[in-house]
């Protein structure tokens, strides 16, 4: 913690200095834009609601290649996971603004990527969506549900792909690394007058990494092997019209650590966008098409993991949906956004039991219907902008229903089935920007956020560990629901220098967890089964702040910093009183980024940049801390002929091997140390 404290001084002294040095009269920006705030194009600049745009100069300077961990050093967001452990079961990777796991919403192009059923998105590690594709991510902190409804109480990633250029660019990339880590890559972007095409794949494979402290001998490294296409073409209709179709495929294998428990699975998503703005009048309609098909293969836990035990698949699972939107800009300092979204989510589960007849599964379907609403209203010759929004959502839940032929857990056979239900709900916000000058914005935003009981949380019997655990299905789930708001300010406090900070709290309700019901011996007392049912049992106090500092001394060089600061308690739950007042797991309380960027395409690309996290429990009862942890990352490349690019990624260069989880009951969870990966990249 004295580490800790010691590196924010000195960052801060140093910064101080270098502004009263370097202090110029003018400023000079280039602002960057941003759809998701508003759904239509605002500057950073202007935004109400406090948002971050990552670039596509950032993205290739990042030593990263998943969208998941090209975001570890944003403000307000923590990554929990290394991506040496290929999957992580359900759960979402990424926490933002402190309001739990599972909470944030992903587009893709205006898609929404978590699929209602079990958040996919998560399971299949962020890698879904080729780095070179990538034109910029938005993320937008706090609730985001009066855009786009259910899932973001925390805020919205958004990842939004390149459009075909004038210019041709045709890229091939072979690399290899850390745990016999090899894979190429292929980029290719044309226009032909009007049509253009976008194609890029990529095929990875890796022995992987052993994950644990104490390793037993039934335990093996968790390796995987993926592949990936992205196709994109666009058609210009007109100067003022364009249509785009994108394919994606993805295949993925992944082990988690043992001989019977990997993961397999294929995704395809296809999406079409249109957009016109002409005069006063601007539209924008997306359809869209997400299938997954998946199996999890699970081991039993009473024979050192050493036999199958169940194979848990979803075939024919997918979600669909368009959304319609269309702007009037008649009265220029009124700006007004109206719009309908449609979605569904079919779902179907099935288990198989190896060298059995036993047959259990679950599925249902989900759709929702969603009229919203936004407007911009600009004052005082644009240096007061006030937004206003909000979004109806009509969700209905039917054709639920879960079996099992056999039973398992001391528990009998079942065959159950449930009627149609129905939530609704209405997510207001608003927002307020304010420019005293033009080096200086000043925010304050508020709103409401929800999010929907996935299919799974409300139909799937989930057992586990040869039913050590076993989980009640709960079809009477309330949808969980967060108020917050924020209070910050944005200054080019020099020619060269940028400062931001946010203020925020919130208050969620309802929230989803596990109840425990019942706790029973197995047969011989050598084991205990326990018994959950999932309900809304919880209610958390969160507030925190974040700022962060970008200086740019010279040309080429970018120093940057940010730091955030978090409290999520537990202000009330139902099923344990003992938990009240305790901090929510898995989200430091204190995380630091800092570092360079020297971008010189004539000498060299180089990133450092440092991580430092305090403060985090890995368990409810706040008994299980590793501490403080710090890693160092860094990327290099440098360009030859102007076709060739060698580059080195390192990730925790020192080779800190931190503790990721921990349990009382079993070995630590470790990050396998450093971990290089390099490689030359063809243009042409």
């Amino acid at each position: 913690m004295k580490l800790f404290k010691s590196k924010i001084v000195v960052l801060v002294l140093f910064i101080m200095w270098t502004a009263h040095v370097h202090a110029e009269e003018d400023v000079h920006r280039i602002d960057s834009i941003v759809v998701s705030t508003t759904r239509t194009e605002i500057s950073v600049f202007d935004a109400a609601q406090d948002v971050s745009v990552i670039t596509r100069e950032e993205i290739e300077a990042s030593p990263f290649e998943r969208v998941e961990d090209i975001l570890r050093s944003v403000p307000g967001i923590f990554n929990f996971r290394h991506y040496g452990m290929q999957t992580n079961g359900i759960v979402s990777p990424l926490i933002m603004r402190g309001v739990g796991k599972n909470r944030v919403l992903v587009l893709v192009d205006g898609v929404p990527q978590n699929d209602n059923f079990n958040n996919g998105i998560a399971w299949i590690g962020w890698g879904h969506i080729p780095k070179d594709t990538i034109e910029r991510i938005e993320i937008v902190r706090g609730p985001t549900s009066a855009l786009y409804g259910s899932e973001g109480l925390g805020g919205v990633i958004h990842i939004i792909t390149k459009k075909p250029g004038d210019q041709r660019q045709t890229s091939i990339q072979g690399q290899g690394g850390s745990a016999n880590t090899y894979g190429g890559s292929a980029f290719h972007s044309q226009k032909f007058n009007n049509f253009g095409l976008m194609l890029a794949g990529s095929y990875e494979e890796s022995d992987g990494f052993y994950m644990v402290s104490d390793r037993e001998d039934y335990e093996i490294k968790r390796h995987r092997d993926l592949g990936r296409l992205l196709g994109k073409t666009t058609y210009d209709i007109g100067p003022e019209s364009e249509i785009s179709l994108a394919a994606l495929y993805y295949d993925y294998t992944a082990g988690q650590g043992r001989k019977y428990f990997y993961n397999e699975m294929t995704m395809d998503q296809y999406w079409l966008n249109f957009s016109h703005q002409g005069g006063y009048v601007g539209l924008r309609a997306i359809a869209y098409l997400n299938r997954v098909d998946k199996t999890a293969f699970q081991d039993t836990a009473n024979d050192n993991f050493s036999s199958p035990f169940r194979n848990e698949k979803m075939k024919g699972t997918y979600t669909w949906g368009a959304d319609l939107q269309t702007t009037f800009s008649k009265i220029e300092w009124a700006p007004i956004t109206l719009g309908m979204a449609f979605k569904e989510a079919v779902w179907k589960y099935d288990e198989d039991y190896p060298g059995s007849a036993r047959d259990a599964g679950a599925e249902a379907r989900q759709k929702t219907i969603s009229p919203f609403v936004n407007m911009d209203l600009r004052f005082l010759d644009d240096d007061l902008i006030v937004n206003i929004g909000g979004r109806y959502d009509w969700i209905e839940t039917s054709g639920g229903k879960n079996w099992d032929t056999q039973g398992s857990a001391g528990r009998p056979p079942y065959d159950n089935r449930y009627g149609k239900s129905r939530d609704k709900n209405f997510s207001p916000k608003m927002g307020i920007a304010y420019h005293p000058d033009d080096r200086t914005t000043l925010r304050a935003s508020g709103g409401k956020g929800f999010r929907a009981p996935s299919l799974f949380e409300l139909y799937k019997v989930h057992i586990r560990g040869g039913g050590t655990m076993y989980r009640e299905a709960n079809p009477d789930l309330k949808p969980e629901y967060i108020w917050s708001y924020d209070l910050g300010a944005e200054r080019f406090l020099t020619d060269n220098l940028w400062g931001k900070f946010t203020f925020y709290q919130s208050w969620a309700k309802d929230y989803i967890g596990s109840r425990l019901t019942g706790s029973y011996p197995f047969a011989g007392g050598t084991r205990t089964r326990n018994e959950y049912v999932l309900d809304n049992i919880s209610e958390v106090d969160i507030y925190g702040f974040h700022a962060e500092l970008q200086w740019e001394p010279v040309d080429f060089t970018t120093f940057f910093a940010n730091y955030t600061y978090n409290i999520s308690k537990v202000g009330k739950d139902s099923e344990n009183r003992e938990l009240e007042g305790n901090y929510l797991p898995h989200d430091p309380q204190h995380a630091l980024h800092f570092g360079v960027r020297y971008s010189n395409p004539s000498i060299v690309n180089l990133t450092l940049m440092a991580n430092v996290y305090d403060r985090i429990y890995y368990d409810d009862q706040n008994s299980i801390s590793p501490g403080s942890y710090w890693t160092v990352d860094a990327s290099v490349s440098r360009k030859f002929f102007d076709h060739v690019t060698l580059f080195l990624n390192v990730e925790n260069i020192f080779n800190n091997k931190y503790k990721m989880f921990r349990s009382a009951t079993s070995s630590d969870t470790v990050a396998p140390g450093i971990v290089a990966l390099g490689g030359v990249k063809f243009e042409f």
